[in-house]
């Protein structure tokens, strides 16, 4: 098969074949080969042969082969654990999603997926452990950087478009975790609670979309219990919701260790038992070989039909990606320019240009003679961090290295904070698997105060890197715990309010975190670029905005909120590590702060850029497949060409039940150049402005008046217009 280049699958990449099968005849090939399986073979395809693979049975060349993250394709792990295999394989490091969700592009998120998809077929990777789609409920939550956002509409439009790209390679991608896993505090234990409204219109929205409109072949459950099941042993998520009510087809796999049980997993919708290798062991143990679901089905405790229905689903996907049958599949590719020119592009245009009230950016090279960059985490790699989303690429470049590079004839000099934490080194291995707080303070170097007011006032730019890294440590992001405050550490808050308040004639903050972090010296700050984690090319990435090679067109995926106390878990008291119970319901981010009245830091969707942007109306009406199209002209006002994404909310002042007051609906992203207009069109069909009706357990759009408001955030709405419905509709699902 002829390899095509990733810039060509972006264009035709929908028009190109690949060896997916149909669901029919896949599920006819599933069926033959599973009737040539003995009992204890079946079983087998329901536990790993190791920690990251499924064993060889009869008619397969080799085992099935999965790989980890939602960002790049990770380095091969030992079969009993979590070492690597030496030397590690290297593979394009993408942006974090938490990035991703920032472009606000589609386009991108098929791009992501795209390379994701070859780099895995390169490496003989057959599933892919992505994306993961829950939702940011509480900022501290360690995994929201590995997420995309807040929102469940912007996550299932970005998720769709995803794990399409993944697939279009002939690998299953793995939505995850499902579900309510919204905090890594006790993620292995904590029990959570949650009404069925919210958790079909919030934290079930990407994964219905990732089912039911991009077809994903995996899904993989999460650690916690759900009303006092475990979420890989809950009949009501497994089987009425996913199989039953969404249709899904293909295989359900637990997290790592997830598995409580054989017989009850079993009998309750249970899929693929995986662990580290030899911790293996309710429903096979391929080191020992005991096999005890095959033992339970021989003792009467669960019908060989269950065990039929569950294998069945393994060989499904199998078929489908064309593993098993011998179809040739699309061959894949990695570490190619093409792939590195995704991941740089992908990250500058996730980048979100907070403030900019001097319009100091962008920089000029000319003008720039002697640097100081303060802060060393514009100088330490995050690729190799993370736990299960990281990355060995074949090479990270920091800020600082790209600014060096970048200003070649120039001075730039890198310098610790006048600050220092303290330091208490513990051992967190323990406490990370268990899902549990790390009491553990960064370390982190400084500077003489006075040293270093000098060197900012002896340079003609000064560049502020601060925010969080990834890592097992206080104020760091990671699986497996959540940061134990909001906050940066004071003596870090003190350090940037000392650094402001010097008067410098040219200061630039760049902040990086996945999450949002409590600042409380934005204020003081004239100019401000917030990015995620970007990737292996991060600092080329924030050097092309920081100088103008791209215009600014990030938006925030989440709400930044003031302080802690602002945010709904805090003020309903919804966050610990035994029972939590979601009563701020549906209302999360950018519609709690509606609800309550709260001006957060930032709000939802915002971002600027280095050009102006106009919107007003042009109109509504209905097209022909009964949707209601909303459309805006928007005019680049500017000298500069640029993107702006335009966001449509909305709201139901009528509602016969509590509503928001507004939520996302739709958006797109426009490129314009200076001085030039074009009309968006955003299309929201009546599926799209339902509710989930408790009474009825389906969802519904009441009749009545919905008022549109569009705008560059949820905070700066430019346009709106009403539309009626005219009578109540209830909807399958």
């Amino acid at each position: 098969m002829k390899r095509f280049p990733i810039l060509l699958c972006a264009i035709s990449v929908s028009t190109m074949a690949c060896a997916m099968l149909d669901d029919d005849a896949a599920l006819a090939l599933a069926r033959t080969a599973l009737s040539r399986l003995s009992l204890r073979e079946k079983t087998q395809l329901l536990a790993g042969s190791g920690t990251m693979t499924l064993p060889a049975l009869r008619g397969m060349e080799r085992e099935w082969t999965m790989s980890d993250s939602s960002s790049t394709v990770r380095a091969p792990l030992c079969r009993w654990g979590w070492d690597y295999v030496e030397p590690r394989a290297t593979s394009t490091k993408l942006p974090s999603l938490s990035a991703l969700a920032q472009t606000w592009d589609v386009e991108w998120a098929r791009r992501h997926g795209e390379v994701l998809g070859a780099e895995c077929r390169d490496r003989g990777v057959d599933q892919l452990l992505g994306p993961g789609v829950n939702i940011m409920r509480t900022p501290l939550c360690g995994r929201n950087w590995e997420y995309l956002g807040e929102d469940p509409v912007l996550a299932a439009k970005m998720c769709v478009p995803l794990v399409k790209g993944v697939q279009s390679y002939d690998v299953a991608a793995t939505v995850k975790h499902f579900c309510l896993n919204d905090q890594e505090l006790a993620r292995g234990k904590v029990d959570t609670h949650v009404d069925d409204r919210t958790l079909n219109e919030i934290y079930l929205y990407a994964f219905r979309a990732a089912v039911k409109e991009a077809g994903v072949l995996a899904v993989m459950t999460s650690y916690n219990k759900i009303d006092g099941i475990w979420a890989s042993e809950n009949k009501y998520t497994q089987k009425g919701i996913l199989r039953d009510r969404w249709g899904f087809k293909g295989l359900l796999v637990t997290d790592w260790g997830g598995q409580h049980s054989t017989a009850f997993a079993a009998s309750n919708g249970g899929g693929i038992e995986m662990h580290r290798g030899d911790r293996i062991r309710h429903i096979w143990n391929p080191k020992t070989l005991e096999h005890p679901l095959a033992d339970a089905v021989e003792r009467g405790d669960v019908p060989e039909a269950t065990v039929d229905d569950m294998a069945l689903r393994t060989l499904f996907v199998m078929a489908k990606t064309g593993f098993l049958g011998g179809a040739e599949r699309r061959r894949g590719s990695r570490n190619t320019p093409e792939h590195q020119r995704v991941a740089r592009q992908e990250a500058a245009e996730s980048i979100v240009l907070l403030k900019n009230e001097r319009g100091m950016l962008p920089l000029a090279e000319d003008s720039m003679r002697k640097v100081l960059v303060i802060g060393t985490l514009a100088n330490e790699k995050q690729c190799a961090k993370g736990g299960s989303a990281e990355g060995n690429p074949p090479y990270e470049t920091t800020f600082y290295e790209a600014l060096s590079n970048r200003l070649g004839n120039a001075e730039v000099r890198l310098m610790p904070f006048c600050a220092a934490t303290e330091h208490a080194p513990t051992d967190a291995t323990d406490a990370v698997e268990a899902g549990s707080h790390v009491e553990m303070k960064t370390s982190e170097a400084f500077s003489d105060e006075a040293a270093l007011r000098a060197a900012a006032f002896a340079a003609d730019t000064v560049i502020v890197f601060i925010g969080t890294e990834l890592g097992v440590q206080e104020n760091m992001e990671g699986e497996g715990r959540d940061r134990v405050e909001f906050e940066l550490p004071a003596s870090l808050q003190k350090a940037m309010h000392t650094i402001l308040d010097w008067g410098l004639p040219r200061v630039v903050v760049v902040s990086r975190s996945g999450t949002p972090v409590g600042y409380t010296w934005t204020a003081k700050a004239d100019t401000m670029l917030q990015t995620s984690y970007l990737g292996m090319e991060e600092g080329n990435a924030i050097c092309d905005v920081l100088f103008g090679d791209v215009n600014p067109c990030g938006k925030l995926a989440q709400t930044w909120p003031a302080r802690y106390s602002d945010t709904a878990v805090a003020q309903c008291g919804t966050y610990n590590a035994t029972n939590v119970t979601y009563r701020e319901r549906f209302y999360t981010g950018y519609r709690w702060h509606d609800k309550a009245g709260i001006k957060p830091l930032f709000p939802f969707g915002h971002g600027l850029s280095y050009t102006t942007f106009a919107m007003e109306p042009a109109g509504i009406s209905r097209n022909a497949e009964g949707a209601i199209v909303f459309r805006v002209k928007v005019a680049n006002t500017g000298r500069r060409a640029g993107k702006e994404v335009v966001q449509l909310y909305a709201s139901y002042p009528g509602a016969p039940v509590p509503r928001c007051a507004k939520e996302l609906k739709a958006f797109a992203k426009v490129e314009l150049a200076p001085g030039e207009a074009k009309i968006v069109e955003l299309a929201v069909t009546p599926r799209d402005l339902a509710r989930w009706d408790e009474f009825s357990n389906r969802f519904c759009t009441d009749r009545g008046e919905y008022v549109f408001l569009a705008g560059p955030s949820s905070a700066d709405i430019k346009c709106r217009a009403s539309a009626t419905v005219d009578e109540t509709v209830y909807f399958a699902d």
